[in-house]
């Protein structure tokens, strides 16, 4: 019933990210990940390699640290902060944990590649070989911009798309610094969309103690 309520009272921002991932089942169920990301790959310019270099920062857990901080300075309750840290948190030992299971792929892009075929790599980036499976990027950009959201006092219709498109642009340079599959991706959204909600919705109306609502 809270889950519900959060839903309609945020539907524009749900009902934007429930189409992409009904849209992003297709490409999912369609192609093998060794072909998605060559098919992808094919796909780039010198402007593109410099925007995705630097987009991909923007998922890293030193950015998510800089927003925790940004909070903290802005004499937010510490009810707040604990649905940052623990959304953030709940996050980490979902996708860290799956990582590690050994019923998932664990090869990065650049390990599975056929060496006869020639692919488009960007200057400056070290390629991981191993823990492919989620991205922890796509999963901390997505944590952090549904936190945002939920935290933000205005959320007008250009706001919702912009988080969006944001979050979309971090996850996809994922894929374009070819250090994720697409399905790598895709399920490190999902998992940062499923954290923020789960803690947001249980801290938001867990009435605790009085110091809860006091700034740190």
């Amino acid at each position: 019933m809270r889950l519900k309520s959060l839903v309609s009272e945020k539907k524009i921002f749900f009902t934007l990210h429930v189409l992409l991932l009904i849209a992003g089942i297709y490409p999912l169920v369609t192609f093998e990940k060794v072909p998605l990301l060559l098919r992808l790959n094919s796909f780039y310019h010198p402007l593109l390699d410099l925007f995705f270099y630097y987009a991909a920062f923007l998922g890293s857990k030193e950015l998510y640290l800089l927003l925790m901080v940004t909070l903290l300075m802005r004499k937010q309750n510490i009810r707040t902060l604990l649905v940052g840290a623990g959304g953030f948190v709940t996050m980490s030992v979902i996708i860290q944990g799956m990582k590690r299971l050994p019923c998932f792929d664990q090869s990065r892009p650049i390990t599975l590649i056929p060496t006869a075929m020639s692919v488009h790599l960007v200057e400056g980036i070290t390629h991981q070989t191993h823990l492919s499976f989620p991205s922890g990027h796509t999963g901390i950009i997505f944590t952090a911009t549904w936190l945002i959201y939920f935290l933000a006092p205005k959320k007008p219709y250009w706001f919702s798309i912009s988080l969006l498109l944001l979050a979309c642009a971090v996850a996809y340079s994922r894929i374009y610094l070819c250090q994720h599959f697409y399905r790598d991706v895709y399920v490190g959204a999902l998992i940062g969309m499923g954290s923020t909600t789960a803690v947001y919705t249980f801290l938001k109306h867990w009435q605790g103690p009085a110091w809860l609502d006091q700034p740190l």
